[in-house]
């Protein structure tokens, strides 16, 4: 098996509040830095949507640095979200595009997936 030139890796945060989510975060960037140190990947860029899905529908993100991949750990010890959390519902058109996350002729389903 080859080794990937460059992963992508995007995560969002959706629902509600738990205690487990800075902890996801925090595995999800640990789990891709190591892969690139252990040299399983030769490129890494990790993204972060802001607020679940209205930062996916409205492009709102963060790449993460990897300056800062070894001081994720801290994120264990958090409850909630560091990147924030909504409750969008993609299938709810009508408030998405009152909400401006969407125009009107556009489905939030499919501007997630883009």
């Amino acid at each position: 098996m080859s080794m990937p030139e460059h992963v992508n890796v995007a995560m969002m945060t959706s629902g509600g509040l738990a205690p487990c989510l800075s902890s996801s975060v925090a595995y999800l960037i640990e789990f891709w830095a190591n892969a690139l140190k252990d040299g399983k990947i030769k490129g890494l860029t990790i993204r972060m949507y802001i607020d679940g899905y209205k930062g996916v529908l409205t492009g709102d993100s963060v790449v993460i640095s990897p300056d800062v991949y070894d001081d994720c750990t801290s994120l264990h010890d958090l409850g909630g979200s560091p990147i924030g959390n909504s409750r969008v519902k993609l299938t709810n058109v009508k408030d998405c595009i009152a909400r401006g996350f969407v125009k009107e002729g556009e489905t939030p389903l499919e501007g997630a997936a883009q």
